[in-house]
């Protein structure tokens, strides 16, 4: 719960966490926040961004870096900064998309209510929204926290191969009744991070769906 509003928010645990203040402000009414590992990120991310920005109306699109996600403890904080950059060099030149590095400042693991808890409390006069696939979105009743996060923000969402829409909204409206999600066009780019991960680890070509200027960070290591 908010202690100052716009200031400070306090966590389940009771912890108060101050916004930082090397994150950046913002003069965006609208925002839709797109968090994951991106490890690394590539031309899915890209589309699925640039197309939910182009069709949302929303003023930014802020791709959130996770330093520790809770489905991936092989990932933590000793990559956090090295994918930045890359999300930073994936971004780069593009209007309206932006790399925030928020969770680097919240508890580990990195929950997406606590993300969404503490934008919500920092950026007062922002409404956000949350960016996410048809995969996610059927996952999303094993969320830490889901029936706080689905009351506190709207969801839109980008098709996935074998999760259709309505199907997976269903099937969450039946655990989660608050949810409000609506659908986002866009090809289907189903390209995985750990495939390419590991096409990158043995020298082998991932056919430009990693950016050359992603690449270079990459290729420079954590």
């Amino acid at each position: 719960m908010s202690e100052v509003a716009g200031v400070c928010y306090t966590v389940d645990s009771g912890t108060t966490f101050q916004r930082p203040g090397d994150l950046p402000d913002t003069s965006a009414k609208r925002v839709l926040l797109f968090g994951g590992t991106f490890d690394p990120p590539h031309i899915g991310h890209l589309a699925m961004a640039q197309l939910a920005w182009e069709q949302t109306g929303v003023d930014e699109v802020w791709f959130l870096p996770a330093p520790s996600p809770p489905h991936k403890a092989e990932i933590g904080d000793d990559t956090f900064s090295w994918r930045l950059r890359m999300v930073e060099a994936l971004i780069d030149g593009r209007p309206g998309l932006r790399a925030v590095p928020i969770e680097m400042y919240l508890p580990r693991p990195s929950f997406s209510v606590d993300t969404v808890r503490a934008c919500q409390t920092w950026y007062t006069e922002t409404q956000f929204s949350f960016l996410l696939g048809t995969d996610s979105l059927a996952q999303l009743p094993t969320w830490h926290g889901a029936q706080e996060l689905v009351k506190r923000i709207a969801f839109y969402v980008a098709g996935r191969s074998g999760y259709p829409f309505a199907a997976a909204l269903a099937t969450v409206q039946s655990d989660l009744a608050d949810v409000r999600a609506t659908p986002i066009e866009m090809p289907l780019l189903d390209v995985s991070s750990t495939w390419l991960r590991e096409r990158l680890a043995n020298g082998l070509d991932v056919f430009g769906l990693v950016p050359p200027r992603v690449l270079d960070v990459w290729n420079a290591g954590p």
